[in-house]
C-alpha cells in the first residue's frame, strides 16, 4: 500500500511540485525558527549563577578631569553607600555589570590549550555577596590577596574545563603577559551575566585592588539592598550622593529591569519570525485542503469503482490521508537533507542537540499539519456513494 502511494506520487510529480515546494521552504522556516526557540528555551532553564533580585546598579560619570579629586569622591561615595541601612553589600564592578551592553573580553591560553576567549569582569571584593555566587571550589577574594606576586582571579566551571579538563584549577598559573601571571584562587558554578536567552561563556573575575591602580576610576556600583526598598530610599540615595560628588552624573537602575530590557532584543525576534512562520504554514495548509478537495472532486470515478469492488468507507479515507503524507514526505525529505547539514558542520556552534530537536519538531509538525488538512477532504471522500459517483460519470 505504501508503496502503491509513493508510486502514485511520484507519478504526479509534476502537478504536485509546487506544493512539494510549499512544504520544503515551510519545512526550512520552521526549522530555523525552532532552533532558534530551542537554543534560547535551553539556555532560559539554565541557571543564571547569580540573584539579580534587589540589586541595583549605580553609574557615576565625573565632569572633572582630576584623577585624584574623583578618587577621594569614590572611596567617600563607597563608605557613604555601605553605611545606609538599606544597603546589605556594595562593590565597585567594570562596566560590564551583569544584562548591560557592555562587554570585556580576553584570550587566555595554558599548556597545549591556546587562545579560549574569556569575559573580563573587575569586582570588589564584595562583589560574591552582592550577586550571591556559588563558590564551588577554593574560595572568593579577600585581603590576604594584597600580597599575593600574582594577579589573583576566580573562574566559571566553563573556563576551568576548557582550560584545566578534570584537573584541579585552584592553584594554577596562567600567563597573564610576559612578567605576570594569573593565579587562580577559586572556581564558581554557572555565571551567565550576558542574558538570560545567551549560552554560558567562559569568565574570569579579576580583583579590584583601589591601592595598586591609584590613576584608575571604576564608575560603575553594584549595590544589594533589602527586599521591599524602593523609589524613596533611591532618590534619597542619589540626592546624598550628589552632594559628594558635585559635578557628577549619577544613574540608578536596577538589575531586574536591565534584565527584561536584554530579554525584549531576544523575544521580539522570535515573536517577528513566528508570525512570518505562522503565516507559511497558513498558506501550506490551505494549499493542502483545496488540493485535496480538488482531487476528489475529479476522482469521483474512481472512489466510486473502488467502492462498487469492494473497497470499504475506511480503506478511501485512509488513501487521502496517506497520499498527503506521502506528499509531504517528498517535502521534507528534501528539506531534511538542508537541515542536517546544520549539526554536521557545526554552524554557528550550536550544540547538535538543537538542531536535531528543532528537526525532529519540524517534521513532526509538518505531519501533523497534512494529517489534519487531508482529515475533511478525506471523510468526504470516504462517504461518496458508489451509485451516485458512477452515475456522475
Amino acid at each position: 500500500m505504501i508503496r502503491h502511494l509513493f508510486k502514485l506520487i511520484w507519478n504526479r510529480k509534476k502537478s504536485n511540485f509546487l506544493l512539494i515546494a510549499e512544504i520544503f521552504f515551510c519545512f526550512l522556516v520552521l526549522f530555523g525558527v525552532l532552533s532558534l526557540v530551542t537554543y534560547n528555551v535551553r539556555n532560559y532553564t539554565k541557571p543564571l549563577g547569580f540573584e539579580h533580585e534587589d540589586v541595583w546598579l549605580v553609574t557615576m560619570r565625573p565632569n572633572s578631569d582630576s584623577t585624584a579629586q574623583n578618587r577621594q569622591q569614590l572611596e567617600q561615595v563607597l563608605s557613604r553607600v555601605r553605611a545606609f541601612p538599606e544597603v546589605g553589600h556594595a562593590a565597585l564592578t567594570s562596566s560590564n555589570a551583569p544584562f548591560s551592553f557592555s562587554q570585556m573580553n580576553n584570550s587566555l591560553s595554558y599548556g597545549e590549550v591556546k587562545d579560549v576567549m574569556t569575559d573580563n569582569y573587575d569586582v570588589q571584593d564584595a562583589y560574591d555577596k552582592v550577586m550571591r555566587l556559588n563558590i564551588t571550589e577554593g574560595r572568593w577574594f579577600n585581603p590576604q590577596d594584597n600580597a599575593s606576586h600574582h594577579s589573583p582571579i576566580v573562574i566559571n566551571k566553563m573556563l576551568k574545563e576548557k582550560l584545566f579538563g578534570q584537573e584541579e584549577a585552584v592553584g594554577k598559573l596562567i600567563p597573564k603577559n610576559d612578567t605576570t601571571n594569573y593565579v587562580v584562587v577559586g572556581v564558581t558554578d554557572y555565571f551567565r551575566a550576558s542574558s538570560e536567552f545567551a549560552a554560558e561563556d567562559p569568565a574570569l573575575f579579576n580583583r579590584i585592588n583601589m591601592d595598586k591602580s591609584p590613576d584608575y576610576f571604576w564608575n560603575e556600583l553594584l549595590v544589594r539592598v533589602k527586599p521591599g526598598t524602593g523609589v524613596a530610599f533611591e532618590e534619597r540615595m542619589v540626592k546624598q550622593l550628589a552632594s559628594i560628588g558635585k559635578d557628577w552624573t549619577i544613574e540608578v537602575s536596577t538589575l531586574e529591569k536591565m534584565r527584561q530590557n536584554k530579554a525584549k532584543l531576544t523575544l521580539a525576534p522570535m515573536i517577528a519570525l513566528g508570525l512570518v512562520c505562522g503565516f507559511l504554514i497558513l498558506n501550506v495548509a490551505l494549499g493542502l485542503f483545496g488540493v485535496l478537495w480538488h482531487n476528489i472532486s475529479r476522482r469521483n470515478g474512481e472512489i466510486g469503482l473502488r467502492r462498487a469492488l469492494g473497497a470499504a468507507s475506511k480503506q478511501i479515507y485512509w488513501q487521502f490521508i496517506g497520499e498527503v503524507l506521502v506528499l509531504a514526505t517528498f517535502g521534507l525529505l528534501l528539506g531534511a537533507f538542508f537541515a542536517v547539514q546544520f549539526p554536521l558542520l557545526q554552524v554557528f556552534q550550536v550544540e547538535s542537540e538543537v538542531y536535531f530537536i528543532a528537526l525532529l519538531s519540524s517534521i513532526g509538525i509538518i505531519y501533523l499539519l497534512t494529517a489534519v488538512c487531508a482529515f475533511y477532504p478525506s471523510r468526504q471522500a470516504a462517504g461518496i456513494h458508489p451509485a451516485m459517483a458512477l452515475h456522475e460519470e
